[in-house]
């Protein structure tokens, strides 16, 4: 039996679409690590900066660079390329960073602390936009819960975003796990 040019397009069609189906969903598996420890990073961190606001500095300046080598480890799986590829775009971010507040030069801790997931919210959409749908929605949750909670719970902002918002990284983790 011989396939008919119309047969074997259609074949083809589903054969790339299973190999980008499958592409996404091992993406949405390497990523779900860094979600996961990212949100632990971040009920520790927000939890700490609300119990002890004149140490939030010096609690992230400790929490990052974990997260960060938590990250590479798991990201290289031994590969010093990739290893070296992740600690510099860690370190343009950091940069981006530093150059924004000294630009912008932010008036208070909280400022700071919706700045940062608001862009990390931006990069998820934007990385969904190009395929990845539930970076989409992780990013759209994570800035919405910043946004109310810069918004209407200033004085218990840090505390909103360490349960709230480290709690929708670890379930946007858990979820990505899933294939």
């Amino acid at each position: 039996m011989s396939l008919s040019p119309q047969d074997a397009a259609a074949v083809l069609r589903d054969i790339e679409q299973t190999q980008s189906r499958s592409a996404i969903l091992h993406e949405y598996q390497t990523a779900a690590p860094h979600f996961i420890i990212w949100g632990i990073i971040w009920i520790v961190g927000y939890g700490l900066s609300d119990f002890f606001p004149t140490r939030e500095y010096a609690i992230w300046a400790a929490l990052v660079p974990v997260g960060l080598v938590a990250g590479a480890f798991i990201q290289s799986g031994g590969s010093r390329a990739i290893a070296w590829r992740y600690g510099a775009t860690s370190l343009a971010v950091f940069v981006f960073f530093f150059a924004a507040f000294f630009v912008m030069s932010p008036v208070s801790g909280r400022q700071v602390a919706a700045f940062i997931p608001l862009l990390v919210a931006l990069i998820y959409v934007l990385r969904g936009i190009w395929g990845a749908p539930r970076y989409v929605v992780a990013g759209i949750v994570v800035a919405v819960l910043t946004l109310v909670g810069f918004v209407w719970l200033k004085p218990h902002f840090f505390l909103w975003m360490a349960v709230v918002g480290g709690g929708a990284l670890i379930l946007a983790g858990l979820w990505m796990r899933r294939v």
